[in-house]
């Protein structure tokens, strides 16, 4: 009997560790991702083993703009994408079947952000904003660059024809500056730092600040991927979750693994930059409440897109929520998320 009794006793725990193996199988994840500063929890996740020690294999594509990393989403060549939200509430206007699972950079607890994006004006510029009005201002159409413009000049009492917009590609808007083609540039880290730091004579005008603005950094995925690979979500947010944390904690050393993916930038201009983000992946109520209240109606009133959008419809919690309840660690340093601002 006894023999008996250790022989089901064999093959339960044979079975359980099956099961457990199985459980840790290892799931391919594919993320867009941008030669941006604050998708460092990207590169982090992925050189630090974070993904891994997730059971992920994470395999990184980098695209020019949001718009791309989009594109690739809806095509099924990306699980995962990493991008700014002006694309992402865009492409809700238009009937397409994204939903944002968490932040790529944001605060939980502030009802305006857009802390990564610059104005740098080019050597003989003019010093002031609305001095800018006429001249020629590059920036990449349809990001976060040109809502955080727009909502610089709605601040000074400006329209977007005061200025000669230029769509330039990221990666030409410093040249651009250099040569006197652009009186000014509005974009995100590190190009703007880097402009700066390259540009004889350039100068940051404005910095963040933008307080009618909501433009938090987005991770989305899409419909599809929410209902049939629901696991791979749940992994890869809670492996994010923890690379967000390490960034936060260790700005100098995500710097040094940005440079292996981000060219063109010397390494302390790039200290300098990764630190213009706040990386805080969680969800609170405001991000549907200033979406609306902030984000749409620009863009509304711009013609960028429909009005009437729910973007309340395009958002779920459900995978950050388990992270912050399975994991607390990973949020331990940020201001908690007052009860009456959880999203569930």
């Amino acid at each position: 009997m006894q023999r008996l009794l250790r022989g089901v006793a064999a093959a339960i725990f044979g079975l359980a560790g099956i099961a457990a193996a199985q459980a840790q199988q290892t799931i391919p994840i594919r993320i867009g991702a941008a030669s941006a500063t604050d998708h460092a929890p990207i590169f982090a996740g992925v050189e630090r083993g974070i993904f891994a020690k997730h059971g992920l294999d994470a395999k990184v594509t980098i695209f020019p703009t949001g718009v791309e990393i989009i594109n690739g989403l809806l095509a099924g060549s990306q699980d995962v994408g990493v991008l700014g939200s002006t694309p992402f509430l865009s492409g809700v206007s238009n009937g397409f079947p994204l939903v944002l699972i968490g932040h790529l950079h944001g605060d939980a607890l502030r009802d305006s952000y857009a802390d990564n994006v610059s104005v740098v004006t080019g050597p003989g510029a003019p010093g002031t904003l609305a001095a800018l009005k006429g001249k020629k201002t590059g920036l990449p159409r349809g990001t976060g660059a040109e809502i955080f413009l727009l909502g610089h000049l709605g601040q000074a009492g400006m329209k977007s024809s005061d200025v000669t917009l230029v769509n330039v590609r990221p990666p030409d808007l410093v040249s651009g500056l250099n040569n006197r083609d652009l009186d000014a540039i509005v974009i995100w880290e590190p190009i703007a730092s880097n402009a700066v730091t390259k540009v004889p004579g350039a100068v940051r005008l404005i910095a963040g600040g933008c307080h009618t603005c909501f433009d938090p950094g987005v991770v989305l995925t899409t419909r599809n991927a929410v209902n049939n690979n629901a696991e791979a979500l749940r992994r890869f947010t809670s492996a994010f979750a923890e690379s967000q944390r390490w960034v936060r904690q260790n700005f100098d050393a995500a710097a040094e693994i940005n440079m292996r993916w981000i060219q063109g930038v010397d390494l302390e201009t790039m200290k300098q930059a990764i630190r213009r983000s706040h990386y805080d992946g969680r969800i609170s109520r405001l991000t549907p409440e200033m979406y609306a209240a902030k984000a749409m109606p620009m863009l509304v009133a711009d013609g960028r897109v429909k009005a009437g959008t729910d973007v309340a419809k395009a958002i779920d919690a459900r995978f950050m929520n388990e992270v912050m309840a399975k994991h607390p660690e990973y949020f331990s340093d940020l201001k908690p998320i007052p009860e009456a601002q959880r999203l569930n």
